[in-house]
């Protein structure tokens, strides 16, 4: 691969040369060497599997956590995930994120299959294996981790000794002073007991295959899928019977099974808070128990308001909360699950904070991890310094100054549409997309997609206005449908409609529009010229400045070229209507779902790959896609050396001095 370089005349740079032989560059023309990730603003978050500290670190399915006494750990999807309450530093003590399977070994070469209940000890680790239908040990000195009961992959309920014994996915775990750990053995609908000394596996209550609600003692007792399981040290065992909706008491001495209390909405996770039991529930709440008079109370969240905000009591949001843990210093650490986050509850004042994992989407202004966008689609860079964003789903359009990350809103007001022409903040929007800078001019043209407009804003004077259009004679064209992406060519503002499956051109003087390639309303994958060529959903564009288009046909998972005196277009990378991932030459290479570009005067043409979480690399002179930020099949934004991790990036542009911004996970990345 050459050197990279991308985004050109959309940035409206002056034309510069690269050598005096070499044929003129139009555009950014200074090549970068890209070797480092770095956080510019906003703040990451979400669903991914990233080793970190605090905010950085990201969780893909975190379910039930256990301690040691020193050391939290969380089974997270396939992964057994460590967690340092001192430093929140996040590592991964075994399992490797979608290396499903249930081999033993050491740490990243064991493979779990959802992991659902877990408890510690000093220097040990207990995992309910519950997909594998097995227990397993985790030796924390070697990160060792061996099947301890159950054999990987066949279910059953027989008691016996160690990998004889059988199971049906297993979940809760709870471990006694004695060497005794408890199973909630949930498709069997029974609690199982396992001496740890003998490796004995023995039914408790409950019978194999028999669903029912039945308070009983031992066998005469039924369950409907029991869960989570906790102990009070008194010789009682409590769990939740999912399939009841109920809170269940176990009375172990004999298997004298009773019900505490019956929830409307599931209940996840459990631990104990001195005589009450605290319960995460469906309904995106923490409540306690008061076992001595079975009162439900409210400790933190709201009845059916899922969110992820840090508050005291009804004011804090989670979204599905699961496992719980009490660190028995007056603290509670909730797994949320829906936010992909651990959250801390205070328990002595009720106050809910951020533990580890972030929040990322927002609209608020400010200066680096203050700063929050949501969801933007469109970014142009003004020489090296500024980057003006198309914050989609705020309907704003913001600034940042690279150069210290501060992000102010300059046109639109964040959560109000409209499609009001004004000044700044009283200008209106709706899901503006692609954005165009006529930076001589000192003009943003955006494509306001949800008012189906093109919409010009006035840097200078902060005014925003409506561009009229007309259709040229003889043209075909009737309206915009979803315009998403722009770019700027001698005089004209370059369009894709994605709603519309074609190219348009709006000459921004005679206000007159033209339909370059593509049928209006109809889908297709064919190259031709005009009319004959199809697009589907066609979505980023830019101009090299050589009179040529590259346009990213999201749904056909190609790039294509368009030649604008022509209208001809051809497939430049990618097969159409095929997705895929491989690096290759043209029609060898595979994208998903590509949605944005940016390119640069020197043959270099960047791809937003959204679902394959990476940015690719087309050297347009021999059509050779390369991966240059990103990791196949891992979500997660990693900073620091490339190729680091993303997850679903947008939104590319290129500085002039040759760095790259992109948008992932509602953050502005740079690349340098």
């Amino acid at each position: 691969m050459r050197s990279f370089a991308p985004l050109a005349a959309l940035l409206g740079l002056a034309a510069c040369g690269d050598g005096p032989k070499a044929p003129p560059c139009t555009g950014v023309c200074t090549a970068p060497h890209l070797t480092t990730l770095d956080l510019i603003a906003g703040q990451p978050g979400g669903a991914g599997w990233v080793d970190g500290v605090g905010a950085a670190a990201h969780f893909s399915d975190p379910w039930t956590m256990a301690s040691d006494g020193t050391q939290l750990f969380l089974a997270d999807g396939s992964t057994i995930r460590a967690i340092d309450p001192a430093s929140v530093a996040v590592s991964t003590l075994a399992g490797s994120f979608g290396g499903v399977g249930g081999v033993d070994g050491p740490g990243p070469q064991a493979t779990f299959y959802g992991p659902s209940g877990m408890a510690a000890t000093t220097g040990l680790v207990y995992v309910s294996d519950t997909e594998n239908h097995t227990v397993r040990k985790i030796d924390l000195a070697t990160d060792q981790v061996t099947t301890i009961a159950g054999v990987y992959g066949v279910n059953g309920a027989t008691d016996d000794i160690g990998v004889a014994a059988r199971f049906r996915e297993p979940e809760g775990l709870a471990l006694d002073a004695g060497g005794v750990l408890y199973i909630a053995d949930t498709d069997n609908n029974t609690i199982r007991r396992m001496d740890l000394g003998s490796g004995a596996v023995t039914t408790v209550c409950g019978m194999a295959g028999a669903v029912g609600n039945i308070d009983a003692v031992a066998g005469a007792a039924r369950f409907n899928k029991p869960k989570a399981i906790t102990l009070d040290g008194l010789g009682n065992l409590y769990t939740i019977d999912s399939g009841n909706l109920s809170l269940r008491k176990v009375v172990l001495a004999d298997g004298t099974v009773s019900t505490i209390v019956t929830f409307t909405t599931a209940a996840n996770g459990m631990d104990r808070d001195g005589a009450d039991l605290l319960i995460s529930l469906g309904d995106h709440r923490i409540v306690r128990v008061v076992l001595a008079t079975a009162a439900i109370t409210t400790v933190a969240g709201a009845e059916n308001q899922a969110g992820f905000v840090d508050g005291s009591g009804a004011d804090a949001r989670f979204s599905r909360p699961a496992g719980l843990l009490n660190d028995g210093a007056g603290s509670i650490y909730v797994a949320d699950e829906g936010n992909y986050a651990l959250r801390k509850l205070t328990l002595a004042s009720g106050a809910v904070t951020t533990f580890a994992g972030a929040r990322s989407m927002g609209s608020d202004d400010g200066t680096g991890g203050q700063a929050r966008f949501w969801g933007p689609q469109g970014m142009v860079v003004e020489g090296s310094e500024t980057a003006y964003v198309a914050d989609t789903n705020n309907h704003t359009i913001r600034k940042v100054v690279l150069a210290t990350g501060e992000v102010t809103t300059i046109a639109g007001a964040a959560g109000q549409t409209g499609n009001t022409d004004a000044a700044a903040g009283d200008a209106r929007f709706n899901q503006p997309s692609g954005l165009a800078l006529d930076e001589p001019a000192h003009l943003l043209y955006i494509a306001d997609a949800g008012n189906r407009l093109i919409r010009r804003l006035d840097l200078a004077s902060g005014a925003v206005s409506t561009l009229p259009y007309t259709t040229a004679p003889g043209g075909t064209f009737l309206n915009f449908n979803y315009p998403a992406g722009l770019a700027l060519d001698g005089g004209r503002l370059f369009i894709t409609d994605y709603g519309s499956h074609t190219l348009l051109a709006l000459d921004y003087k005679t206000t007159q529009v033209t339909v370059i390639a593509g049928a209006a309303m109809v889908a297709g994958s064919m190259n031709g010229t005009g009319s004959k060529a199809r697009f589907y959903s066609p979505s980023g564009i830019v101009a090299d400045g050589h009179g040529n288009l590259y346009v990213a046909d999201l749904m056909n998972a190609a790039i294509r070229k368009v030649v604008i005196a022509t209208g001809e277009v051809t497939t430049v990378a990618g097969t159409l209507d095929i997705q895929g991932s491989t690096d290759g030459v043209a029609g060898a290479a595979g994208f998903a779902y590509p949605s944005q570009l940016a390119i640069d005067g020197l043959g270099d043409l960047f791809v937003a790959d959204s679902n394959n979480n990476l940015v690719r690399h087309i050297d347009l002179a021999s059509a050779t896609v390369t991966t240059v930020i990103g990791t196949r099949m891992v979500s997660g934004v990693r900073l620091g050396p490339l190729p680091a991790q993303l997850t679903l990036p947008a939104a590319l542009a290129l500085t002039a001095d040759g760095r790259l911004a992109l948008f992932s996970e509602n953050a502005l990345l740079l690349a340098h």
